[in-house]
C-alpha cells in the first residue's frame, strides 16, 4: 500500500503530489466498502494540474482500459501507463508501461479475493513480488485494516512491517486513518501517525467508478463517499498538527475544479467528465 500518500485525502492531491498508483478492484460492484451508484454514464476522463495529467480511458464495457499519468519536470515530460487486466469481469492484475500507446507492459499489481473481496494486493518488481499488503473488513464489509508486508531476503521470509487502522462513520466516510509500525525496542506495532478527515455533503467522483478510489489513492478520503474538506495529520511525537484544506468548485453534482492548500503551499486541479453509453 505505501503510505506515501497517506497525508492526501482526495482524489485532486494524489494528481497534485504523488501519481502513485496503488491497486485496482474489478469495475463492478462494492469490494472494499465503497458506496454504489451514482451517474451510471458519467465518467471521470481527466484531472489536470500544474505537475502533469491524468487520463483515464475506458473499455465498451465500461471497465478501465488504460491510464496515462503525464509528469511535468523542470526539463522533461514523463509518462507512467497502467494497463489493468480482468479476467471474467473481475479485475485480476495491473500492468505498467512507458508507451502511451501500449497494450501490454511488466506486471505491476496482482489481487487475490476472499469472498467477492480484494484480499491481498501484490507489487511487482522486475517480474517478481517484492512487497504484499493483505486487507481485513469490519462485520458491514468496509476495510478496517491493512496490512503490509515486505520480503526479509536474509531470513528468506515475507515481514509484517506495519498496517493502517480504519474508523469510519454513518455517513460513509472515512474519520480517522491510524499507523502503526515497527519501532527499534518495541515487540508489539506502535502507533506512529493520524490523519482525521471532514466532508462536505456531496457524493465523491470516486465513486462513480469505485476501482478509481483505490487506482488514484489519496488516503482514507479517497475511500469514502463525501469529497474531503480538511485533513488533521498528528503524531505522538510531536503536538504540531499538520492542517491541509480543500475547496471545489462544482457543476451540478460534479467538481471540475478542487484547489488544494497547505500552509503558504496552494494547488488547482481541473476536471473532465464524458458520457458512456
Amino acid at each position: 500500500m505505501h503510505t506515501t500518500s497517506i497525508a492526501r485525502g482526495a482524489i485532486y492531491a494524489a494528481l497534485v503530489t504523488s501519481f502513485t498508483i496503488l491497486t485496482a478492484f474489478r469495475s463492478e460492484g462494492n469490494h472494499i466498502g465503497f458506496p454504489n451508484g451514482g451517474d451510471q454514464q458519467t465518467y471521470l476522463h481527466k484531472m489536470v494540474s500544474p505537475a502533469g495529467q491524468t487520463t483515464v480511458e475506458y473499455n465498451p464495457d465500461k471497465s478501465i482500459r488504460r491510464i496515462i499519468q503525464l509528469r511535468k519536470t523542470e526539463n522533461a515530460t514523463y509518462s507512467d501507463v497502467q494497463l489493468p487486466v480482468y479476467e471474467n469481469g473481475r479485475l485480476v492484475k495491473c500492468l505498467s508501461a512507458a508507451d502511451e500507446k501500449a497494450v501490454t507492459g511488466d506486471p505491476y499489481l496482482s489481487f487475490e479475493y476472499s469472498s467477492d473481496k480484494v484480499s491481498r494486493i501484490s507489487y511487482y518488481r522486475d517480474n517478481a513480488v517484492y512487497s504484499y499488503d493483505s486487507l481485513a473488513y469490519d462485520a458491514s464489509g468496509k476495510i478496517a485494516r491493512r496490512y503490509q508486508f515486505g520480503h526479509n531476503g536474509a531470513k528468506a521470509a515475507w515481514e509484517n512491517s506495519g498496517y493502517l487502522e480504519y474508523t469510519w462513520n454513518q455517513e460513509g466516510d472515512v474519520e480517522r486513518m491510524d499507523t502503526y509500525g515497527k519501532q527499534p525496542g518495541y515487540s508489539k506495532f506502535v502507533y506512529t501517525s493520524s490523519v482525521s478527515y471532514t466532508y462536505d455533503r456531496m457524493r465523491n467522483p470516486q465513486q462513480l467508478q469505485p476501482e478509481l478510489a483505490i487506482l488514484l489513492d489519496g488516503g482514507g478520503g479517497s475511500l469514502s463517499a463525501h469529497n474531503v474538506l480538511t485533513e488533521n495529520i498528528s503524531s505522538p511525537n510531536t503536538s504540531r498538527v499538520i492542517t491541509n484544506t480543500y475547496t471545489y468548485a462544482y457543476n451540478g453534482k460534479y467538481p471540475v475544479r478542487a484547489t488544494f492548500s497547505s500552509g503558504m503551499d496552494e494547488t488547482t486541479v481541473k476536471l473532465e467528465w464524458i458520457k458512456l453509453q
